[in-house]
């Protein structure tokens, strides 16, 4: 069955590509969205094996465990309810919640008997059919930029990697390709009520998968929908006045206190961020939840119930479980409570120093360039460790480069759609803000940003005017 059942269902999916109507249109015949999809499938396994073989303990591993452990409770098999990552303190409800992912594994359990293959084949057609739903979108206004839709959108390394295994991301890129296809970039003029149905559906599991991304979307597609019912001029102006009142509106929801407070909302998610890179060991109790640095063992004192307390004067981070948006630093422990250990995460292999900002708009507004920079150019060139930091920098340094072309060689012909363009780029560019606020580890820089990448890579490529590339690389040939 570990071979049977996953061949299966991957013909299941090869037969839905050829008969259901979202796969049939210009652009793409149904032979290449099958290769295209099977190419999916062999990053899919490649993630499996990767994670099989080289890392003991993952998101990939928690969100499979934790569903097999619901799955067992719910048929009986088991009376422990624990699911590892449906409570874990870094994926709380408003940042990244865990639950989403775990939630659609355990529906698949039901199918899966188990087999990770099969839950990887579902998440590879979830992205993939995200995927072609954002292909869909562009080719409606960009027809003569077939090739670059097809690079852009399917081919980026890092992208076909990180959404075909089970993770966040991929429900997340699958909710965005949706969410522009019924929306059309938030241009379009009527609505059917199963579309907005499905909008609203779309947005509020991305929502809970990836707020971030929520966050992202929501003005782009307020902006665009101003432009869809007023004139298309003014365009950037359109843009702007929707951005300043979001800024206000958050700034005024911020004065109201902690629990909504976005600016303290980063900054403790970018102090948790900063702590788990740093690795250590979390753990918990009745009250609290705690992380020691791996560098600190030492501050942990195992008791006979198998339990931890903490040594007299020792320094830890810790959060109130009733509020896990507040960090306090304990920098001279005199807690005698006895703490469970919940897991030990090692150190990442790289770290970018960022600077910790206070929580206000000017704090995170001094931070962007630099956080902008950081997810451009991370791992940079003499940081390299090994060859998934150097696979990484060469797609870096390509996404540059194609920025570089797009502003060097622009092809002037597809002006009309300035508005999907800029709704291309600003999205990408306000993820990579976000993830460059919060995020230190390079590695999770890498993986996070592959639901901003098919965004301004295509958005490059249909940018640039490749007769006018041409003439100028012929003329320097010769």
């Amino acid at each position: 069955m570990q071979v049977v059942l996953p061949f299966t269902y991957a013909l299941i999916f090869i037969f839905l590509i050829l008969k259901l109507k979202f796969f049939d249109f210009t652009g793409i015949s149904k032979g290449q969205l099958i290769l295209l999809f099977v190419l999916k499938i062999v990053f899919g396994f490649a993630v499996s094996a990767i994670y099989m073989f080289y890392y003991n303990t993952s998101d990939f591993d928690t969100y499979l465990k934790a569903s097999k452990m619901g799955f067992d409770y719910f048929m009986g098999n088991s009376s422990n309810l624990i699911m590892p990552g449906w409570n874990s303190s870094f994926d709380d409800t408003m940042f990244n919640n865990s639950r989403i992912v775990i939630g659609i594994n355990f529906l698949l359990q039901f199918i899966s008997l188990n087999i990770q293959f099969v839950h990887i084949l579902f998440f590879c057609f979830f992205s993939f059919a995200g995927l072609t739903a954002l292909f869909r979108s562009l080719y409606k206004h960009f027809p003569n930029k077939r090739i670059a839709l097809v690079i852009g959108i399917y081919l980026v390394p890092s992208v076909l990697f990180w959404t075909a295994g089970v993770f966040k991301e991929t429900i997340a890129i699958s909710c965005l390709g949706f969410l522009v296809y019924f929306t059309d970039f938030g241009l379009q003029k009527k609505y059917t009520s199963s579309q907005i149905l499905l909008s609203i559906f779309l947005f509020i599991l991305l929502f809970f998968t990836k707020i971030y991304i929520a966050l992202a979307i929501s003005p782009l597609l307020l902006a665009n929908f101003m432009i869809s019912k007023t004139e298309g001029k003014y365009i950037v102006l359109k843009y702007l006045s929707v951005f300043i009142a979001a800024v206000l509106m958050v700034h005024g929801f911020s004065k109201f206190g902690d629990k909504t407070n976005v600016y303290k909302m980063f900054a403790d998610k970018q102090s948790k961020a900063i702590s788990e890179a740093k690795g250590g060991y979390f753990l918990m109790n009745d009250s609290c939840f705690i992380s020691v640095e791996s560098s600190n063992k030492n501050a942990l004192i195992l008791q006979q119930d198998s339990t931890y307390r903490i040594k007299m004067g020792s320094s830890f981070l810790s959060w109130k479980l009733d509020n896990m948006k507040d960090t306090t630093f304990v920098v001279n422990s005199m807690d005698s409570s006895s703490f469970t250990l919940l897991y030990h995460v090692t150190p990442a292999n790289s770290v970018v120093l960022i600077k910790p900002f206070p929580p206000t708009f000017g704090g995170i507004l001094n931070n962007i360039p630099s956080a902008i920079l950081n997810v451009f150019i991370q791992p940079t060139l003499f940081g390299i460790k090994n060859s998934w930091q150097l696979i990484a920098w060469l797609e870096n340094s390509l996404v540059i480069l194609l920025l570089v072309f797009a502003v060097l060689f622009f092809d002037k012909k597809i002006a009309k759609d300035n508005e999907v363009l800029l709704f291309c780029l600003l999205l990408g560019i306000i993820q990579f803000a976000e993830i460059g606020l919060v995020t230190p580890a390079i590695g999770a820089m890498v993986r996070y940003k592959v639901t901003a990448l098919p965004f301004i890579v295509t958005m490059s490529l249909i940018c640039i005017d490749s007769e006018k590339l041409f003439s100028v690389m012929k003329r320097i040939k010769n």
